[in-house]
């Protein structure tokens, strides 16, 4: 039986922008296609992608819309992001 303790728990997290490319990419799109389809402006999924800015709501409605990725997801690694940065 493992104990909470053996679990592993980084503490360090990456901002999701690093996954969204990494998203867009497996996807075969490019980030300007990816913009296009997604109805998200350019500058936005730049500054996503850049550790910039957030993912909100909409942008993650969006996200699932173009790629089929629960918003969901988005919103831990966001979630995880934030706590990161507070703790450093």
């Amino acid at each position: 039986m493992h104990s909470t303790a053996d679990q592993w728990n980084p503490h360090w997290a990456v901002h999701p922008g690093e996954h969204l490319a990494a998203c867009i990419g497996s996807h075969g799109l490019s980030r300007e296609t990816f913009a296009r389809v997604a109805e998200i402006p350019m500058e936005t999924i730049d500054a996503i992608i850049g550790g910039q800015h957030p993912i909100t709501l909409d942008i993650a409605v969006r996200i699932e819309r173009s790629l089929g990725i629960m918003p969901d997801l988005w919103f831990i690694l966001q979630s995880k992001w934030h706590r990161q940065q507070r703790n450093t």
